[in-house]
């Protein structure tokens, strides 16, 4: 977003916060949106005051149960894949040998989930201190490939050639995480369909996932050479704690 669009965006959400805050004035003091069957999404506010991703989620929402409980959640689903292609030239005694193509290909893909359960410590009045605690669950996956021409020199009677090979790269990684995840935080409604909050969180998991690689050469052509592969694989498990900075995020109540 350009620096005209995070202005306006600035100045959209401080014409809703001072019009909420002048309705509220002529509403009663506990007037929220902290009722039972109530839905509100969840954005999270970034530097500049541009609205971006809550938690980390595509999606957050929230749904009260009742003026003093709600459940929360949101989930994130991010993925790319790139593929490119490459030209290499080179010269054997100031002779030159041409060229040689190469590729790589890269695929990512990463989706995790985060349900909470909201207790509100104070439901009445315009502030509301809260704590949330709730599961987490991630997954990871990644896969790299390549092929890299390499210029071989070999000397013979005197003479030196060269050949270009062929070497194959690739590796994966898979990665699952279970774990726990909390927060405490305060949620200040401007008026009973907008409110700002800020929280502090923690997710502790555990995580689990496997790891392969490889490097092959499998044709090559410089005289007396053989094909050759080489491949390893591994396991990893352990606990993470990851600890968030403060979250300030905007509620828009449905």
């Amino acid at each position: 977003m350009n620096r005209q669009g995070k202005r306006a965006l600035l100045l959209v959400i401080a014409i809703l916060v001072l019009q909420c805050s002048l309705q509220a004035q002529s509403q009663s003091s506990d007037s929220t949106s902290l009722r039972e069957g109530t839905w509100a999404l969840q954005f999270g506010i970034a530097g500049n005051f541009t609205l971006s991703t809550f938690q980390g989620s595509t999606l957050g929402a929230k749904y009260q149960l009742s003026e003093r409980s709600a459940i929360r959640g949101g989930f994130t689903i991010n993925g790319n894949t790139n593929d490119g292609t490459s030209s290499y030239s080179g010269s054997t005694n100031d002779t030159s040998n041409g060229t040689a193509a190469g590729s790589n290909s890269t695929k990512a893909a990463t989706v995790s989930f985060q349900v909470q359960y909201v207790w509100y410590m104070n439901p009445s009045g315009p502030v509301h201190f809260y704590a949330a605690l709730g599961p987490s669950a991630s997954y990871s996956y990644s896969k790299n490939s390549s092929n890299y021409p390499y210029l071989y020199r070999v000397t013979d009677n005197g003479s030196t050639r060269g050949y270009w090979e062929q070497e194959l790269y690739g590796s994966s990684t898979t990665q699952w995480g279970a774990g726990v995840g909390g927060a405490v935080g305060v949620e200040w409604f401007a008026c009973r369909w907008l409110s700002l909050h800020a929280d502090y969180g923690e997710i502790i998991q555990y995580r689990w996932g496997s790891n392969s690689s490889s490097q092959n050469y499998p044709a090559p052509t410089i005289p007396g050479e053989i094909p050759w592969q080489t491949s390893s694989s591994g396991t990893t498990k352990g606990w993470t704690l990851t600890s968030a900075a403060v979250a300030f995020g905007l509620n828009v109540y449905l």
